[in-house]
């Protein structure tokens, strides 16, 4: 059943007791809004973008939620190593290798250039910037502090852009009882796309 993002994050509970292997991510520009993928979902982590103008609505995953499970993307069971059994008829779904299990260096580091470089959560950075890569937005429940408190780190002009000039990757641009919306700025997305360029945890694509 598809729930609105606003109905979504007014019953939302974080319920995930661990990091999970993998996680889903949803490109809105594939999606139609079709409801397959949630209708598939065991724990409800898929909501709707809801617009105006029916055709641009779209589906988004709750990576802080999401069990990587593969139904949204497959049925495991019916799928072999020459044929899957998808689930989303428009491939929009990535499947990831969560960076938050087994973290390499992650692939946004060439581009801070702030202080404390060392102690910044960086596979979470990372699950949440492939989000703004594909999407260039993110919607955070209002009680979650530590959600909060990792995506300011994009919220701060500590990014390189160009000659040495840093840019903000996101800004806050909505905000209710709910959630909070954040947006990729330009520059942002125009950094993110060559630091996910190759990006090497895709699979199932």
């Amino acid at each position: 059943m598809t729930i609105s993002v606003n109905d979504y994050f007014s019953t939302r509970k974080s319920d995930r007791k661990k990091e999970t292997r993998y996680l889903a991510v949803i490109n809105k520009d594939s999606c139609t809004s079709c409801n397959s993928c949630a209708t598939q979902c065991p724990v409800d982590c898929i909501y709707e973008v809801v617009s105006n103008v029916p055709s641009e609505s779209f589906h988004q995953i709750d990576t802080s939620r999401c069990i990587g499970c593969q139904l949204c993307y497959r049925i495991p069971t019916e799928s072999t190593e020459h044929y899957t059994l998808e689930i989303c008829p428009w491939n929009a779904i990535d499947m990831l290798h969560n960076p938050n299990v087994k973290p390499e260096e992650s692939v946004l580091v060439p581009y801070y250039l702030g202080e404390g470089g060392d102690d910044l959560p960086w596979p979470k950075l990372e699950e949440y910037a492939y989000q703004f890569f594909l999407d260039g937005e993110v919607f955070l429940p209002t009680n979650e502090a530590d959600l909060f408190d990792i995506l300011q780190h994009f919220e701060r002009e500590d990014w390189y852009y160009d000659d040495d000039v840093k840019v903000a990757i996101i800004e806050e641009t909505a905000r209710n009882e709910e959630f909070v919306r954040f947006r990729a700025t330009d520059e942002g997305r125009d950094l993110l796309d060559v630091a996910f360029e190759g990006y090497q945890r895709i699979f199932l694509d």
